[in-house]
């Protein structure tokens, strides 16, 4: 199992706001959502986030229970050969080669793993402000 570097958190994700990372999974696509303290700024917050095409399946793992993914701290990676993306080729051929998956992943201090196999990426475009209000559970 290797790993290719596909993108880097634009500040160390211990800028990470207190409302801290949003994973929404409607079903197709996965967007991963988060505010930061721009450290270039004067601490002025910012949201931007990674949508996932064509989800097939995704987990997200607790900082707590991580062993190491190397390459993946701050860093969405796609992880080449991977033994989870293998898994679901021998469960599912046909889906997997309709999207050509691929297993992403990314680390963010305090927020734990994320992994994706899905057919794509896009980073999305850095706005000013807070994400807040999108998602409050009262």
């Amino acid at each position: 199992m290797s790993n290719k570097r596909l993108w880097e958190f634009p500040v160390p994700s211990t800028n990470i706001a207190e409302s801290g990372v949003v994973l929404i999974y409607p079903g197709g696509d996965a967007y991963l959502l988060f505010d930061y303290y721009d450290d270039t700024e004067d601490e002025a917050v910012l949201n931007s986030g990674i949508i996932f095409d064509s989800v097939q399946s995704h987990r997200h793992t607790s900082e707590k229970f991580i062993r190491s993914l190397r390459g993946s701290y701050d860093c969405l990676i796609e992880v080449v050969n991977s033994e989870w993306l293998r898994e679901f080729q021998e469960i599912n051929r046909e889906v997997s080669d309709f999207w050509n998956l691929k297993h992403y992943a990314i680390f963010l201090d305090s927020n734990g793993l994320y992994e994706f196999l899905a057919g794509d990426y896009k980073i999305m475009e850095t706005k000013a402000g807070r994400l807040d209000g999108l998602f409050k559970i009262e």
